[in-house]
């Protein structure tokens, strides 16, 4: 089953508390906060088309309708996780969404690191690992105008306090910070360091940076992957994570396929 100790609720106040102890720039200054929610990410692209600004934050202590990605679904006990949304107003195409991925994932990667955790790896194209195991989702929702993007909502879930035991079918595969670390952890003060990171970060959402920090993370580069695409199942070994995010493979004829987040479902080789 999947348990997590009773921990203090989150509310507006002790996000507000902890985020105004570090620096965070837009990020969570606008704060949407709810006890239980279907899901964060439907809620933020409301408000999005409504043109709330950028940093935005959605934030509940329970979600009933969360998705991961091809419609999967993400689900946490209340109280154990952070479960979040934010807006983001970048200046790139439509093409280099991934790289707004890219700075969420590096700044939930140090804030959990710093709470004793560590080494966090991406596995590709945008989870968070322990061990060998997911902790972290993410989940980005675009809205394009003209040739650039109007909008980028990425939905955020991290196990923090949750317990995974037999016969929890997600024990083989999911872990948590509280499983790790073997302690709870304050959940108001992991959401400020993420945001303080995530302002850090977006600073190098156009440098070369950004694209280094990610693929030193990621543990699917070197695999062997099967991947199913719009025109079949391809197998190779992951090679490289270009500009834009993408996986670039070489099957066994030594032919390389390029691999979007949005376009592909990794299978089990």
């Amino acid at each position: 089953m999947t348990r997590g100790e009773p921990m203090e609720p989150l509310s507006k106040r002790r996000i507000w508390n902890a985020l105004a102890r570090l620096e965070t720039g837009p990020f969570g200054a606008n704060v949407h906060y709810y006890p239980r929610i279907g899901s964060t990410n439907d809620v933020a692209r409301e408000l999005a088309a409504s043109h709330a600004p950028e940093g935005t934050l959605v934030i509940a202590d329970e979600q009933t309708a969360g998705r991961g990605r091809m419609g999967r679904r993400w689900e946490a006990p209340p109280n154990t996780g952070l479960l979040m949304s934010l807006i983001f107003r970048p200046r790139l195409s439509p093409a280099d969404v991934h790289r707004v991925v890219m700075v969420c994932g590096l700044a939930v990667a140090e804030a959990c690191e710093a709470s004793g955790a560590a080494p966090v790896a991406v596995k590709w194209p945008n989870d968070l690992q322990l061990g060998g195991k997911k902790f972290v989702g993410i989940l980005p929702e675009s809205a394009i105008m003209g040739d650039r993007l109007a909008w980028v909502i990425v939905g955020i879930g991290v196990n923090v306090n949750q317990v995974f035991t037999p016969p929890d079918p997600l024990y083989e595969t999911a872990t948590s910070l509280r499983m790790v670390t073997g302690s709870a952890h304050d959940r108001a003060a992991l959401l400020a360091r993420i945001m303080s990171r995530l302002n850090e970060w977006y600073g190098y959402l156009h440098d070369e940076r950004l694209l280094e920090a990610w693929r030193e993370r990621c543990t699917t580069l070197g695999q062997v992957i099967r991947a199913r695409t719009a025109e079949g199942v391809v197998k190779g070994k992951a090679e490289e994570i270009d500009l834009s995010g993408a996986l670039w493979i070489r099957d066994e004829a030594g032919k390389r396929h390029r691999l979007t987040a949005s376009e592909v479902t990794l299978l089990r080789t």
